[in-house]
């Protein structure tokens, strides 16, 4: 069993060797929309800068796959925060201080254009939501779905890159991120 999986990865070198690593360190600009059940029974509505990375592999011409992460700052929202299972009060209160950190994974098809590409985003993300209520089992929520984007890279000088884009995860979040990365092209895509 252990010599084809051996045999497989020698012969997975070559199509390695010649893909695409490539990493961006972005600052983003978001804004949130998160509905919140109990205890925070409210929503998390706010804008916040945020800072993330990206790390993908080119596995082909046209196509990417890549993993990321990037932490918001304090979100605000409103609620009428209670324990779950009593009666919660009529007084809805602002809800300040409220950490995000987003994890997701993409496929990503590319376009190369000289020594740019425009590129597509479509995949998972997963949410983690730190919330400021004070409450027994106000632990962190957790949201998770589709997240679709669109995007330019312009490498001014190889391997280095610039990249501006657009990122929507499902209703709840919208996203501008300017990144700074480092990236392979293949020969035949350098002028």
């Amino acid at each position: 069993m252990r010599t084809p999986l051996i045999v497989l990865g020698l012969l997975s070198l070559p199509a390695a060797a010649l893909g695409e690593p490539y990493a961006v360190a972005k600052l983003a600009y978001a804004t949130a929309d998160l509905p919140l059940g109990a205890p925070y029974n409210g929503v998390i509505d706010d804008t916040a800068p945020g800072l993330g990375i990206d790390v993908g592999f080119a596995f082909a011409r046209n196509w990417a796959v890549e993993i990321g992460a990037t932490r918001y700052g304090s979100l605000d929202g409103f609620g009428t925060p209670c324990v779950q299972g009593s009666v919660c009060p009529l007084l809805v209160r602002d809800i300040g201080g409220n950490d995000m950190t987003m994890y997701n994974a993409a496929l990503v098809p590319r376009i190369p254009a000289g020594r740019a590409r425009f590129f597509a985003r479509v995949g998972y993300y997963r949410a983690n939501i730190d919330t400021n209520v004070d409450l027994p089992g106000a632990g962190d929520f957790h949201e998770d779905g589709l997240m679709l984007g669109v995007g330019a890279r312009w490498y001014f000088s190889d391997p280095w890159s610039v990249s501006l884009e657009a990122t929507r995860f499902d209703d709840n979040l919208r996203q501008i991120a300017l990144g700074f990365g480092w990236g392979l092209r293949r020969d035949d895509d350098v002028e």
